[in-house]
C-alpha cells in the first residue's frame, strides 16, 4: 500500500514470490549455526533486506523499510532495534568463509568479523587471478563486500538471477566474476565482433545450455546492457528467466542428438 510504482519507480512490484524469497533464503542457513532469536532475527532482517530493501532506490524509501524492521523488532522478536542501526551496522550472511570447505559443504551464516572478510575475499581474489589470463585488481571497502555477499548468495539459489544497476566502470561485472569464482562456477559471456546477430547470440546461447544442461556445469551468465545490439536478445533472456526455454533455439535433429 505504501510503495508503490511510479514512472520512477517503475520495478516497485512487490508480490507473494518476493515473500517466498525471503524464506527460501531463510531455509538456506543451518539449525546449527542460528541458535537464538537474536540470529534469527538477523536472519530475518538480511533476507528481507536482500529481497526488498536492495531494490529501494531513495534515502527516504530505504529508511522508511528501516523503520518497518524496527517495528517488526519489537513486535515479534522482542528485540529493541533503532532503525539507523541497520545503516551504520549492516548486516552481512554468507557461507564462503572457509575457503577449504567444498560451496556444497559450507554453512550460511552471519559475517560479523569484517576484517576477516575482507581477507577472505583478498584470497579468493588472488586465487582467481592465478586461474584467469587477466588480472583482475579489487579494492574491498564495505560496499564491494556488501554486493559481493549479494550476488554470492543470489548464485546459489535456485533459479537466482539478479540486475545489477549503476554507472559504468563501478565493479559490476568483476565482482560478479569473482562472486562466481567464490561460489566455484564459471561465468560464461558473450563476445561481440563484427556482424554479431541474432544466430550468432542462438549459436552462444547453444554453448550456454551445453554448460549447465549437458555437461551439467555450475555456470553464471553474465550479461551487459552494450551487449543488447539486437532488441531480441531481450525477449530471449526474459524467457530463460521465466520457463528457462528459448524458443526454436535448437533443430529437431540437434535435440535427437542431446538426448542421445
Amino acid at each position: 500500500s505504501d510503495l508503490l510504482p511510479t514512472p520512477a519507480k517503475s520495478h516497485y512490484v512487490f508480490n507473494l514470490r518476493d515473500l517466498s524469497k525471503c524464506v527460501q533464503g531463510m531455509l538456506q542457513a543451518d539449525p546449527g549455526v542460528i541458535r537464538d532469536r537474536l540470529q534469527l532475527f538477523r536472519l530475518f532482517v538480511h533476507e528481507t533486506q536482500r529481497v526488498f530493501h536492495d531494490r529501494l532506490i531513495s534515502h527516504e524509501d530505504k529508511m522508511f523499510f528501516h523503520q518497518i524492521m524496527s517495528e517488526m523488532a519489537g513486535k515479534h522478536f522482542g528485540e529493541s532495534v533503532e532503525p539507523e542501526s541497520f545503516v551504520t551496522n549492516p548486516i552481512i550472511f554468507g557461507d564462503f568463509l572457509n575457503m577449504a570447505t567444498p560451496p556444497s559443504d559450507r554453512m550460511y551464516e552471519d559475517l560479523t568479523d569484517i576484517a576477516k572478510v575482507k581477507s577472505i575475499l583478498s584470497d579468493y581474489l588472488d586465487d582467481f587471478n592465478m586461474q584467469s589470463s587477466k588480472e583482475m585488481k579489487l579494492v574491498f571497502f564495505m560496499d564491494a563486500i556488501e554486493h559481493v555477499s549479494r550476488i554470492v548468495r543470489m548464485i546459489q539459489q535456485e533459479r537466482g538471477n539478479a540486475l545489477l544497476v549503476g554507472v559504468g566502470g563501478t565493479g559490476k561485472q568483476s565482482l560478479t566474476r569473482l562472486a562466481a569464482h567464490v561460489c566455484g562456477y564459471q561465468c560464461f559471456q558473450i563476445e561481440l565482433c563484427r556482424g554479431y546477430d541474432y544466430l550468432s547470440f542462438h549459436e552462444d546461447i547453444k554453448k550456454l545450455y551445453n554448460f549447465a544442461g549437458i555437461q551439467n556445469k555450475h555456470t553464471v551468465f553474465l550479461f551487459t546492457d552494450t551487449q543488447i545490439v539486437v532488441e531480441e536478445f531481450l525477449e530471449d533472456i526474459n524467457n530463460i528467466l521465466n520457463s528457462g526455454e528459448v524458443p526454436n533455439l535448437f533443430e529437431p535433429e540437434e535435440y535427437e542428438k542431446l538426448i542421445i
